[in-house]
């Protein structure tokens, strides 16, 4: 029996959730470009299926942080929010340092025993279709250079983490802009130089670039 009424008025804390938000989308977006950038640059390596060669040794190298953003990142954003609420700064500061030393150096564990057995694995699991073995070997050249980047992305994660528990989101289209912008010219430096390893190593370089600026 109650009136509904539309309006387009809002409680501030609903109007300050959205503004949070679009600014993590909008950041989010425009890292999306970055893979897009990098199949155009590939392309222009002349390395045939270079482009599907990048994804497939990318895609192996993500399979780290994937598993970090799975498990800890949730619940580190959960406590980060809980000290910065209570104004525990002195705490999330440690906490933050504390998350940032441990993913470093599981990632960099991960990614040196992942480079170790990199050729058989590599076989193992594309040797088995339609790639053929020169197409593997190449991937076996290339996913070194993803690997570099794999604690940097690590670290880009946490520090994005504290951001977002600090409301500070705004930061997001920004960083999303230096992301972008970062691997237009580092893809294109390093292509140049090494080919279709320069573009994985450009990636690399873009992760530890914003993760600096983060911190």
């Amino acid at each position: 029996g109650l009136p509904l009424t539309l309006t387009t008025e809002r409680p501030e804390p609903i109007a300050r959730f959205v503004r949070l938000a679009a600014s993590e989308v909008g950041g989010g977006a425009l890292t999306r470009v970055n893979p897009i950038v990098d199949q155009l640059v590939a392309g222009m390596t002349g390395v045939l299926g270079a482009g599907t060669l990048l994804r497939y040794s990318g895609d192996v190298s993500s399979i780290l942080t994937s598993l970090l953003q799975a498990s800890l990142l949730p619940v580190l954003l959960s406590y980060l929010s809980d000290d910065f609420g209570a104004g525990n700064v002195l705490h999330f500061r440690r906490t933050v340092s504390r998350a940032l030393l441990s993913v470093c150096a599981v990632l960099g564990a991960a990614s040196f025993l992942v480079y170790l057995v990199r050729a058989p694995l590599l076989r193992l699991i594309f040797l088995r279709g339609e790639m053929d073995a020169g197409g593997v070997d190449r991937m076996i050249e290339v996913l070194p250079y993803h690997l570099v980047g794999a604690a940097p992305f690590g670290a880009l994660l946490v520090l994005a983490r504290a951001h977002v528990a600090m409301k500070n989101s705004r930061i997001m289209v920004s960083m999303g802009l230096l992301n972008a912008v970062s691997n237009v010219v580092f893809d294109v430096l390093f292509a140049k130089a090494i080919g279709l390893k320069g573009i994985a190593l450009a990636t690399s370089c873009v992760h530890l670039t914003v993760a600096i600026v983060f911190w």
